[in-house]
């Protein structure tokens, strides 16, 4: 399942890319966009977060089938999952936007050089974490990885506030 939800997430990728190619990278690096999405995917990670907490008391591992009968189809998850991260929008709006505004200097080569490198890496690295996450439960306990999924709770959560606070820094700056 992990290569479809990366498909979902580049769909959305190329989409932003083609966007900043073609003159709305200088919207998108917008004082007040940064601020509002820092705001407002701090708000949802912490909403993240708890329910990641709560939802440990009733935790079990389940089959693909099980989770592919019961929820989004993978792609639209990649989506989702992308549009629901904070971090995905900021990484756009600074470091994303320059690379393509690199790549754009080279051509086409160069923006498809920089896209196809993007996410085979993000292929690569998600395919891992979803190998690992399907393997994991034959060899780990469900109780290590409840205790795996509140650690990552309490770095969401905390970075949820590290979002907001550098939000409202960026906000209150001048």
């Amino acid at each position: 399942m992990g290569p479809l939800v990366v498909l979902g997430h580049g769909i959305l990728e190329i989409i932003l890319l083609l966007l900043i190619v073609f003159g709305v990278g200088s919207f998108l690096a917008n004082r007040i966009l940064y601020t509002v999405v820092s705001f407002c995917g701090g708000i949802v990670m912490i909403w993240m977060g708890i329910g990641i907490i709560k939802g440990l008391r009733t935790y079990r591992l389940v089959s693909t089938t099980e989770v592919s009968e019961k929820g989004l189809h993978p792609i639209l998850a990649g989506v989702i999952i992308s549009l629901s991260n904070p971090y995905w929008f900021i990484w756009w709006l600074t470091i994303g936007i320059g690379y393509v505004m690199f790549a754009k200097g080279l051509g086409l080569p160069g923006i498809l050089a920089f896209f196809i490198g993007h996410i085979s890496s993000d292929l690569a690295w998600y395919s891992f974490v979803s190998y690992g996450i399907h393997m994991g439960g034959r060899f780990v306990s469900t109780r290590i990885i409840k205790g795996v999924l509140f650690v990552c709770s309490l770095f969401l959560i905390f970075f949820a506030l590290f979002f907001i606070a550098q939000g409202y820094r960026f906000l209150t700056q001048s």
